[in-house]
């Protein structure tokens, strides 16, 4: 491996998971991309040299945007099982893959106990990005099953 390839590389990584992990956990998921770049150009400048190196970075680049939408997700997932255990509401902020400023709001809407009488809680979500409405849905918790429907 080409010495400047590995410095760069290094570099990227320890940038990365500086900024991953000194920072608000907010702020971690618009760094998956950044991580996930800086571990492909190690990976493939020890491979294939340069030329690797671009190549992995931009393969681990989008592998760490991928991991970073799907920590949006779980994000937006959690605040909908918070707010349906409590009966109440949650308020879950946080920075997306693209940098935005994200906010979900969940709150329990209605409480019902289905065929089979278990309660079950309806939550409405309301998504806002850089302060912008970006959706509103509801989903059904099972509270005995911990299952929910919608997510």
């Amino acid at each position: 491996m080409h010495a400047k390839t590995m410095k760069a590389g290094t570099i990227l990584v320890a940038g990365a998971l500086l900024l991953g992990g000194c920072t608000g956990s907010q702020e971690r998921v618009a760094a998956g991309g950044a991580m996930g770049a800086g571990a492909g150009a190690l990976i493939g400048g020890a491979v294939g040299g340069g030329r690797g190196a671009l190549i992995g970075a931009l393969i681990g680049g989008m592998a760490g945007l991928v991991i970073a939408d799907a920590i949006e997700k779980e994000r937006a997932r959690e605040a909908a099982y918070i707010a349906a255990r409590s009966g109440g509401s949650n308020t879950q902020r946080f920075r997306n893959s693209s940098g935005q400023d994200v906010t979900v709001r969940a709150r329990t809407v209605r409480t019902y106990n289905n065929s089979q009488g278990q309660k079950i809680r309806v939550v409405e979500r309301t998504v806002t990005r850089e302060g912008k409405a970006a959706g509103t849905d509801q989903v059904e918790v099972n509270l005995a099953t911990n299952e929910a429907s919608g997510i």
